[in-house]
């Protein structure tokens, strides 16, 4: 039987070695490369049938990896799928008959070649996106390796955008490897990525799609600001960096283990989350409080302009109005010339934090909700004495503006700046001022 084995086998796959003893067949394709068969107690049918079975999977998925690229070549031995090619490292596939089909591996293998790949930054398919990230403070790494969560099983987001913060996937990370030729520096367990799910459902568009990548870059960025806005963690988009010199970090992560709902509650203004994040990645000084102010300071002619929009409305809506009298509509002129000589910068940002700070809320609901905020002004900054004067919206627009002004000026002569009159600590607490409201206005700024 031996022999009819040996001929069963070299008639089927050209190019191997064969040997037969009573326990085993050992298929070898170089010293090194072989799949052994377990066959004691087999009659040769069975043993055939094994074979067959095993090189139906073999000449399949060279099938596959040949149509996307004619210079890959793989094997399968007892558990792994192994594909080969002249121009980067072998890639390895599990093959456990206990965890996988044959069939489930070639699906895997076609799943893992059909990702899209932004070079050291993101890979998407269909309804999947995973980005690399980092936590801002970190110079190298990505300061995330304790952290994992995932959408519970119960949860069902299949209409919805879910997504998830674990390490890089193994696919993620052999095709940065593949593509970038990397010596040092080891992608797979050492770097973390945010994965998000459904996005072409619920947005309806195709990865194909020249905006599709823009798309991306919105939706991980609206994920981040949520929970850097709710948690107090700041995460950003990483590309991978050329230095090898790590950072250090001392945020406390348990926070984010903790995230229990992990979808993206709303989609939210371009402009200001791109601001935010900008302003996010900076250092402190008092250049990142200009940053976060700005967020404030791009809405000021909005809001000033439906301000004014709405006392010209209830002009016109009064009785004794009349579009046809050169008075009443000269009324309406004075009025508009009023507002716009009397509303500077400072009320400008006190319409702001009016419309979408405090809005329509109750005056309790709204003290709770912003309780970190008060804290920072009244026992961080004795800016205020009592929790009641968050009401004053005056005031408070008063304190940020003030602020920024004394940035401002110790900046006339940029980039040869005067030196800055408040202490790193005053600054630091300015900025996680500024950050707290910019967050709170972004979050009731409607999107568009």
């Amino acid at each position: 039987m031996e022999k009819r084995i040996v001929e069963y086998i070299t008639n089927l796959i050209d190019g191997v070695n064969v040997e037969v003893t009573n326990s085993q067949i050992i298929i070898e394709k170089t010293p090194e490369v072989e799949i052994i068969f377990e066959v004691e107690g087999l009659s040769f049918d069975e043993m055939t049938k094994k074979i067959e079975d095993w090189y139906l999977l073999h000449s399949k998925i060279s099938e596959y990896i040949n149509k996307v690229d004619k210079d890959m070549s793989c094997w399968t031995n007892n558990d792994t799928v192994i594909i080969y090619h002249p121009d980067w490292d072998e890639i390895t596939f599990p093959l456990d008959e206990t965890i996988y089909s044959y069939e489930d591996v070639y699906e895997e293998i076609k799943e893992y070649f059909s990702l899209k790949y932004v070079p050291v930054k993101a890979c998407y398919s269909d309804n999947y996106i995973e980005v690399l990230i980092k936590l801002s403070e970190v110079i190298w790494g990505d300061g995330l390796s304790d952290v994992t969560f995932l959408l519970d099983s119960d949860q069902d987001g299949s209409h919805k955008i879910h997504y998830e913060i674990s390490a890089v996937s193994e696919h993620f990370a052999t095709t940065i490897q593949k593509n970038q030729g990397y010596s040092d520096i080891i992608v797979n367990e050492n770097f973390t990525t945010l994965k998000i799910y459904n996005v072409n459902d619920v947005e309806s568009i195709s990865i194909d799609d020249e905006k599709y990548e823009s798309t991306i870059w919105y939706i991980a960025n609206c994920i981040l600001f949520e929970i850097s806005s709710k948690y107090g963690v700041a995460i950003e988009l990483l590309e991978l960096p050329e230095e090898e010199d790590e950072g250090y970090i001392e945020t406390d992560l348990d926070v984010l283990n903790s995230i229990e709902k992990p979808f993206l509650k709303k989609k939210y203004d371009i402009d200001l989350i791109n601001y935010y994040h900008r302003a996010l990645n900076m250092t402190d000084s008092e250049f990142k409080y200009l940053a976060f102010y700005q967020i404030l300071e791009c809405i000021f002619d909005e809001v000033y302009q439906y301000e004014t929009v709405q006392d010209v409305k209830q002009i016109m809506n009064s009785s004794w109005f009349s579009s046809y009298n050169d008075n009443d509509i000269m009324k309406i002129i004075e009025e508009v010339d009023r507002y716009n000589k009397g509303k500077n910068d400072r009320e400008k940002l006190k319409l702001v934090l009016e419309k979408y700070f405090k809005g329509e809320v109750h005056e309790p609901a709204y003290l709770v909700a912003n309780k970190e905020i008060s804290k920072i002004i009244i026992e961080d900054l004795s800016a205020m004495k009592t929790e009641k004067e968050m009401n004053d919206l005056q005031k408070l627009s008063g304190i940020l503006y003030d602020f920024r002004c004394e940035c401002t000026h110790s900046n006339r002569s940029y980039p040869f700046r005067t030196q800055f009159k408040k202490t790193e600590g005053e600054l630091e607490k300015y900025i996680s001022l500024v950050q707290k409201v910019a967050e709170r206005v972004i979050t009731n700024y409607p999107s568009k």
